[in-house]
């Protein structure tokens, strides 16, 4: 009764309303009713489902069931939440509302969460601190500042971060302090435009509203590399097939082991 759980697919029951859903646990463990009806306006009062506890789940959004299957969880007062990739059947949209619920449900209950998705963004915007698995080893533990700022691997740089960090095994690492044969790492922010600086060649451009990727080749024929280039939304978009110029911040350069792919 200390641990409750969230889910990817609500597993709400479809038959009761959205009050019967949320009391449903409180009543198999024989909570009197007058305390049910306590702790589930409540919880309906943090999520702001209280126009919805007559209804059933047909009629809600994806967004509405979540806060419900939250709902239900927080009925139980535990002392630790579990949640199983809760915002991954939402669209865009819901996911970033309810992202920021679950931060306003953490700050207001104080309760300990473990917190599991695929989603770097997810991870990044809720976690005070963050274990990042690959094939079931951890591969970096720390808060979401340390872990995009100092990746300890190249899987960690390539997973954190949107887009990811440029990952280069043929850039002029030794005019930049680094070791030959390592690998560099530079995120998309970090590379400036500039008069001179490495020739890229452009392939394509993105625009995403406040700010545009250039996605640009570095290089000739079968050892030439992609790099992504992020830059303010203001500056021309550069004529695709034109050459380029771009220059890496030197205080923002990771170098990882080309073998073993850790941080050097």
């Amino acid at each position: 009764r200390d641990i409750a759980m969230v889910f990817q697919n609500y597993a709400l029951y479809p038959h009761m309303t959205v009050f019967d859903n949320m009391a449903y646990g409180l009543k198999i463990a024989k909570v009197s009713e007058a305390e049910i009806k306590t702790r589930v306006d409540k919880a309906a009062k943090i999520l702001e489902l209280g126009p919805f506890l007559a209804r059933k789940p047909r009629e809600l959004s994806g967004g509405q069931r979540q806060r419900v299957a939250m709902g239900r969880a927080i009925v139980r007062q535990p002392q630790v939440f579990l949640f199983d990739e809760p915002l991954s059947n939402l669209d865009a949209k819901l996911r970033a509302q309810t992202r920021l619920e679950i931060q306003k449900l953490h700050r207001e209950l104080g309760i300990t969460s473990l917190f599991v998705t695929h989603d770097q963004v997810e991870a990044m915007t809720l976690a005070q601190r963050m274990v990042v698995m690959n094939g079931g080893v951890m591969e970096q533990f720390g808060t979401p500042e340390e872990v995009y700022t100092q990746p300890a691997s190249t899987f960690v740089a390539s997973f954190i971060g949107s887009p990811p960090m440029n990952l280069l095994k043929t850039a002029p690492n030794t005019a930049l302090g680094g070791p030959a044969g390592a690998i560099l790492g530079i995120r998309p922010e970090h590379l400036h435009l500039s008069t001179s600086g490495w020739p890229l060649t452009v392939e394509t451009t993105e625009m995403l509203g406040a700010e545009r990727l250039t996605y640009a080749r570095l290089g000739q024929g079968q050892n030439s590399e992609l790099l992504i280039i992020r830059t303010d939304e203001s500056e021309a978009a550069p004529a695709i097939g034109s050459t380029i110029h771009a220059t890496p911040r030197a205080d923002r350069l990771h170098w990882f082991h080309a073998d073993t792919g850790k941080r050097m």
